[in-house]
């Protein structure tokens, strides 16, 4: 901070194992060194990026250690963290404007105690430990974090996956002096591998303000890509320097394994399916299980099935049922034209059994829409359910071991879903909210619930015990799971058993579907056509998924089929890469030693002032759009299939013809002057917007730049921001942060500052186009991301 001799204090405090570092030095200067910006005025001078010599101030914070093992994914929440004391204090009932920050990953010494001695932190390179995303928030006095229970998952705003986590305003916020100041700010631009080399500042008079601030939050995403060959101490930083890559699973790189020529970056930082989880049967083979693919079969609560997804013969229509799991007496093929059987596939009750129908003819017969339903389930870890759902009332029958406790939840395919699930055990039956944990869901009991449901009966018997059960249809609230037999024609559903009675961390768990069919007059079966499940080895915890892809004209995804739609062609990426999981194949063994590090964070600052009518600073809240939309990542495929090397997510693409959303010059596919460029679009219009700052996600190896323009009537394709990533050369001893084939992302600033355009306020409905290109000639990419991190005003 400016105005002081020469001093260095440094603070500790913390919260949930964080820590708070103040540093107060004269003239301070960047934490990573000087950046680069894209947009320059005329003024013939350079914009200024350094913090210090502004006279902003600043403050640094660290995360609680990460330590992870060579391919493992660090991805959860850290809990509440500490700013320092003194800032708090300081800014106790006054507004803090934020100008920026910088963003380090460091080793510390002594290990375990962050900001004891900061000049001797040591970065950890970005091809040690890759920075794909984070997101941070700091909060005040009069705000707080809340875990958001039943995340939507077609929002993709935090990077690929639901937001779980959000700050949300305490009681107390609407008395405060400064009410019209937020009390809380997210931080998320210039994500990715970029991150340390890309400037996350503002023009001056623009902040992100906050007003008492107190702690700080943040959910990294990290990937361990350090060959332990190499080492992982502080000592061995200089080991290595030239990129030496360590195993990685035979999906990485679409197969093509690691080039011989070598490669700057490692080929797991893309999260590429593997045999431990949605490895391709095109990569794997079929026995391996770790991508199912089959046919969609579905009951549906329509009149007859739409014509596309019409059953065509008997065979796959009695084989559908089967796979659905409903019990028939008898198969029924009609063989002449007349019947009252509704056309296509359908099951209705007879007596006491079930017929399955086949009818190929035209008929006016149709299916029930019946209000009521029933169904069952059985799962391969010796847990059965059945369903009977009334007007008001379902009637569930659950089955499982008599020596353990074992639990069914509803509407999920995992943990993290946060389902409402019943737990049977010897004391009886618990309603519970599982999985509400953020990424740690996978090990969280949840919260208990009030009890909703009735214990009919109950009994044990040939070592299993049977609860039969009644509840209203509709749920007490959102965290239970209500029932809705006009609309449901398929309950997702998951299950587990535990070690002993005593509800604890299970000791086996599957997943199932439900199908619902009327106990009156026929249910229509339908083919919903291909579908691919993602699993774990052997086929266990499968994930089936339809991403909300945007089609033309407004996006790209959809019409170039890309393979992140869906889970039927899903090769690599977030999907595939969730926390503590290992980015290596089954038979490749886990190395031992860790990788210990904290993320650490330098927010500069000024006092926020208010002068009559003037203020200091004006806040900027978070613009963001994708171009990816609304998938939150997207695959560059190869530019073209080779013999042997089918395209991964495109199995049937023919040989020398670019695939999807590829343009190529030159002789090609073979030609040494061949090249070839991936590029997706996405339109979209915003009203009233100024922006001020603007930072694509562009990841290294492939990104050629991103393009940002608005295309109303008299400025059609007018270009705002085009970002060109600048890639290190590997000269870190001059610049630690200069590895090789890394980049730096210049964002877009507009203001009064010399060497800046002025801002242009986009008036009502103005039509914004965006466009991305990445290198695919040679190779493709899993996981990338297109999004707009932007800050900008209304005025």
């Amino acid at each position: 901070m400016t105005g002081s001799p020469f001093i260095l204090v440094v603070l500790f405090a913390s919260i949930s194992s964080g820590y708070a570092a103040a540093t107060r030095r004269e003239a301070p200067s960047n934490m990573n060194g000087r950046y680069v910006v894209a947009s320059g005025g005329n003024q013939g001078v350079p914009f200024n990026d350094d913090y210090g010599s502004k006279g902003h101030e600043y403050f640094d914070v660290y995360s609680p250690e990460i330590a992870t093992h060579y391919g493992e994914v660090f991805w959860t929440d850290m809990g509440n963290n500490a700013i320092p004391k003194e800032i708090v204090d300081r800014f106790k009932g006054k507004v803090m404007a934020i100008t920026g920050y910088e963003q380090d990953q460091v080793m510390v010494s002594p290990t375990g105690k962050p900001g004891e001695n900061p000049d001797e932190d040591v970065s950890v390179p970005i091809n040690w430990a890759y920075n794909h995303h984070y997101m941070a928030w700091m909060t005040g006095t009069h705000s707080k974090m809340e875990r958001i229970q039943n995340p939507d998952p077609n929002d993709v705003s935090a990077h690929g996956s639901p937001m779980k986590w959000i700050a949300v305003d305490l009681p107390s916020a609407t008395e405060r002096l400064n009410a019209d100041i937020p009390t809380n700010q997210m931080f998320s631009e210039g994500n990715g591998g970029e991150s340390r080399k890309s400037f996350h500042g503002y023009p001056d008079g623009y902040a992100q303000l906050i007003d008492s601030p107190n702690q700080w939050h943040i959910t990294p995403m990290q990937i361990d890509t350090r060959n332990r060959d190499c080492g992982v101490t502080p000592k061995d930083i200089n080991n290595c320097t030239k990129f030496t890559p360590g195993p990685e699973p035979r999906q990485s790189r679409y197969g093509y394994g690691i080039p011989k020529e070598g490669t700057p970056y490692a080929g797991i930082l893309e999260c590429p399916c593997n045999s431990r989880y949605g490895g391709d049967p095109l990569i794997y083979g079929k026995d391996e299980k770790t991508k199912i693919i089959n046919h969609h079969y579905s009951t549906i609560s329509k009149t007859s099935c739409d014509v596309a997804n019409n059953i065509d013969n008997a065979g796959e229509c009695f084989d559908s049922v089967a796979t659905l799991g409903i019990n028939v007496y008898k198969n029924v093929t009609v063989t002449k034209a007349g019947n009252s059987a509704p056309h296509g596939c359908t099951v209705e009750k007879q007596g006491e059994g079930w017929y399955a129908t086949y009818n190929q003819y035209q008929s006016s017969g149709q299916c029930s829409v019946s209000s009521t339903k029933m169904g069952n389930a059985t799962f391969d870890i010796g847990v059965k359910i059945a369903v009977d759902l009334s007007d008001s009332t379902a009637t569930l029958t659950i089955i499982g071991p008599v020596d353990v406790w074992f639990a069914v939840g509803f509407n999920a395919v995992q943990m993290s879903d946060s389902p409402y699930t019943i737990v049977v055990n010897s004391d009886g039956v618990q309603e519970r909210q599982i999985g509400t944990c953020g990424s740690e869901a996978e090990h969280c009991p949840g919260d208990v619930l009030n009890t909703t449901v009735k214990v009919v009966s109950t009994k044990t018997e040939d070592g299993t015990r049977t609860v039969i059960l009644s509840r209203a249809l509709k749920g007490l609230n959102s965290k239970y799971y209500t029932f809705d037999p006009s609309q449901d024609s398929q309950i997702k559903l998951i299950s587990a058993v535990g070690s002993s009675q005593k509800f604890a961390y299970h000791k086996n768990h599957s997943t199932s579907v439900l199908p619902l069919v009327s106990p009156q007059g026929s249910t229509c079966i339908c083919d919903l056509g291909k579908t691919g499940s993602l699993c774990e080895t052997n086929g266990t915890n499968c994930q089936t998924f339809t991403k909300n892809c945007v089609a033309a004209p407004a996006g790209d995804l959809l019409s170039q089929r890309n393979p992140t739609c869906n889970s039927e062609q899903y090769a690599g990426g977030l999907r595939c890469c969730a926390h503590k999981r290992i980015m290596l194949d089954a038979d490749q063994p886990i190395r031992p030693e860790l990788l210990r590090y904290h993320m650490k964070f330098r927010f500069w600052f000024k006092e926020y002032a208010v002068d009559g009518e003037q203020v200091s600073h004006y806040n900027l809240p978070r613009i963001y759009y994708q171009t990816e939309a609304w998938a939150g990542e997207y695959d560059i495929p190869p530019a073209f299939a080779l013999p042997g090397y089918p395209v991964i997510g495109y199995p049937d693409w023919p040989l020398n013809e670019p695939t999807p959303g590829t343009t190529c010059t030159g002789t090609c596919p073979g030609g040494e002057d061949c090249e070839c460029i991936h590029t997706i679009t996405y339109k979209w219009t915003v009203s009233n917007i100024r922006l001020i700052y603007a930072g694509g996600h562009c990841h290294a190896p492939s990104c050629i730049s991103m393009e940002l323009y608005r295309n109303d009537t008299g400025h059609n394709m007018e270009l705002l921001c085009r970002q060109v990533p600048v890639y290190g050369k590997g000269n870190v001893t001059h610049n630690k942060f200069d590895e090789t084939g890394y980049l730096a992302l210049p964002p877009c600033l507009w203001g009064n500052d010399k060497g800046l355009n002025p801002s242009v306020l986009l008036p009502q409905n103005t039509p914004l186009v965006s466009i991305k290109k990445n290198r695919n000639t040679h190779m493709g990419h899993y996981g990338e991301m297109a999004s707009w991190q932007m800050r900008g005003v209304t005025f």
